[in-house]
C-alpha cells in the first residue's frame, strides 16, 4: 500500500542529531527524554568492525500495537495524516505501550507519570508540510514523502514484526558491505558513555508490582478451590483473609502506574487489550469470589471457576507482545499452571504430585535457554527447586492425608515467587538496539 511516511538513508546518516535538536525545540519536550532517537552501531566506534546509524521515531504504524494495546485508550489515529497521537490527559502510565511497540517509540516520562511520543509534526502535516526533524537534516539521510508500506522491514535496527510501519529504508547494502570484520575479541574497549550491548527495558525491580500481582491472581484462584462446598461454613478469619489478600493484590496492581488514580481507565479498551481484559475479568473473580464466601451460594463458586480462568489466561495474554529468550509454549511459572498446581497441593495430593513434576521439567528447560549462569542465578535455582517443589512434593508423597502445614505452603510459595522473577529475567522488548 502507499502511504505518506518517513524516508531513511542508511549510506548518508552521520548521526549528527540536528533531528533530534529540531524535534526538542518543536516540541519542547523535557530533558533528557527525546522522542527521536539515533541508533548506532559499533557506538564505541571500534577500528574495522564498520558503522551503522538509525534515526528513529514513532513510525505511525498502519497497524500500530501501541493503539491496539492501551487499556486506557490513550492513544487515536489521525484519519487525515495517518499519524498515531497520544492523549496525556488519557493515559494512566502503565507504559505497556513501551512493550508493545518494536520501535522503542512511546516514552514514559517519570516527572509527569505519564507517557509520550513523536506525533508526526501532525499540526505541519495536515497543512502539506513535512515534520521538522526531516527539515533539519543536513545530509538528506531523513526525509518524507510517498512510500510503499510492507509489513516489516529486514533492514538493520527493524525488529522482525509485522505492524506495517510508515518508513522506507534505503542504502543498508553499501553498509553492509562495509563491514569488515568483526574485531570484538581483539579486545578493544575504549571507554564510552554508551554501552555496546542492548539493556533490557523490562527488569524484575521495575516490574516488581507486576510480579507480585500476577503470581497472587495465581495462588488466590489455587485457593478459592480449597472453599468448594464450605460445608459447615468457612471459619470467619479465612473468609476476611481472602478478601484481604484479594484487596492488597487489586492495590499492588496500580503501584506500577505513573498516574494510579486514574486505574479505573485501563478497562475501557476490552475490545482488544489483553490489558484490559485482565483487569476486568480480576475485577469481576474478585467481587462473585468474595459474594461466595460470604453467601455460601454454590452457584456463585461454578460463576468464580470461569472467570478466574479468563483472568488467568488474560494475565497470561499481556506478555504477547514481548520477546522471550526460551522457545516454549508454557512455561513453568505459568499462572494456570501455578494455580493448579496450588489448589492441586491444597486438595488433591495425587494431582499435585503430576503437575509439580511438569513445572519442574518445565523450570529445567527454561534454565536452559538462559545465556549465562552466574552464582546468584544457580543459587535461587536450587533453592526454587529444592524448597519450592521438592520439599512439597517429598511431603505429599509421604504424608497424603495428613492435614498441610503452613512451612509446606509457604515453601511452595517462595518457590513460585522466585519462578516468576526468573520468568521477568527472561522476557524483554523487541527493541532496535538488538537489530541493529
Amino acid at each position: 500500500m502507499t502511504e505518506k511516511g518517513f524516508i531513511f538513508d542508511y549510506s548518508k546518516c552521520v548521526a549528527c542529531h540536528a533531528c533530534i535538536v529540531a524535534c526538542h525545540n518543536h516540541n519542547q519536550t523535557q530533558l533528557p527524554l527525546v522522542w527521536r532517537q539515533v541508533f548506532k552501531g559499533n557506538p564505541t566506534k571500534i577500528p574495522l568492525k564498520g558503522f551503522i546509524n538509525l534515526s528513529l521515531a514513532c513510525n505511525h504504524c498502519i497497524e500500530a500495537p501501541c493503539l491496539s494495546n492501551c487499556p486506557a485508550m490513550a492513544y487515536c489515529k489521525d484519519s487525515f495524516t495517518g499519524a498515531i497521537l497520544h492523549n496525556a490527559a488519557s493515559c494512566i502510565g502503565c507504559k505497556y505501550c513501551t512493550w508493545a511497540c518494536p520501535f522503542d517509540a512511546p516514552k514514559f516520562n517519570p516527572n509527569r507519570g505519564v507517557v509520550e511520543k513523536c506525533n508526526l509534526c501532525n499540526d505541519i502535516v495536515a497543512k502539506g508540510g513535512i515534520p521538522t526533524c526531516t527539515n533539519a537534516c543536513p545530509t538528506g539521510a531523513l526525509s518524507f514523502g510517498t512510500i510503499e508500506v510492507e509489513p516489516s522491514l529486514v533492514s538493520p535496527g527493524f525488529p522482525p514484526v509485522q505492524t506495517y510501519p510508515r518508513i522506507e529504508t534505503k542504502g543498508s547494502e553499501a553498509v553492509e558491505e562495509n563491514t569488515v570484520m568483526d574485531v570484538d575479541a581483539t579486545g578493544f574497549n575504549p571507554l564510552s558513555s554508551e554501552p555496546e550491548t542492548h539493556q533490557p527495558k523490562i527488569n524484575v525491580q521495575a516490574e516488581l508490582p507486576l510480579v507480585l500481582f500476577t503470581l497472587m491472581a495465581a495462588l488466590l484462584s489455587g485457593w478459592f478451590v480449597k472453599f468448594y462446598g464450605i460445608g459447615d461454613g468457612l471459619p470467619r478469619t479465612t473468609k476476611v483473609a481472602f478478601t484481604v489478600t484479594l484487596s492488597l493484590a487489586g492495590i499492588i496492581s496500580t503501584l506500577h502506574l505513573g498516574k494510579p488514580l486514574r486505574a479505573y481507565r485501563s478497562m475501557l479498551h476490552v475490545k482488544s487489550s489483553w490489558l484490559s481484559r485482565e483487569i476486568i475479568f480480576f475485577s469481576i473473580f474478585s467481587l462473585v469470589s468474595i459474594t461466595y464466601l460470604f453467601t455460601e451460594n454454590i452457584a456463585f463458586f461454578w460463576l468464580t471457576v470461569p472467570f478466574a480462568i479468563a483472568m488467568l489466561v488474560s494475565i497470561e495474554m499481556v506478555y504477547h507482545v514481548v520477546q522471550k529468550n526460551f522457545n516454549l509454549k508454557i512455561h513453568s511459572s505459568n499462572t494456570l499452571l501455578t494455580a493448579a498446581a496450588f489448589a492441586a497441593l491444597l486438595v488433591n495430593p495425587k494431582v499435585f504430585i503430576a503437575l509439580v513434576l511438569v513445572k519442574a521439567l518445565l523450570y529445567m528447560v527454561r534454565l536452559a535457554y538462559s545465556s549465562s549462569y552466574s552464582g546468584k542465578m544457580f543459587l535461587l535455582a536450587l533453592v526454587r527447586v529444592m524448597l519450592g517443589l521438592l520439599f512439597p512434593l517429598s511431603f505429599v508423597l509421604l504424608h497424603q492425608h495428613q492435614e498441610l502445614p503452613l512451612d509446606v505452603i509457604a515453601a511452595f510459595i517462595v518457590g513460585e515467587i522466585i519462578d516468576r522473577v526468573k520468568f521477568y529475567g527472561d522476557i524483554d522488548t523487541f527493541n532496535p538496539k538488538k537489530y541493529l
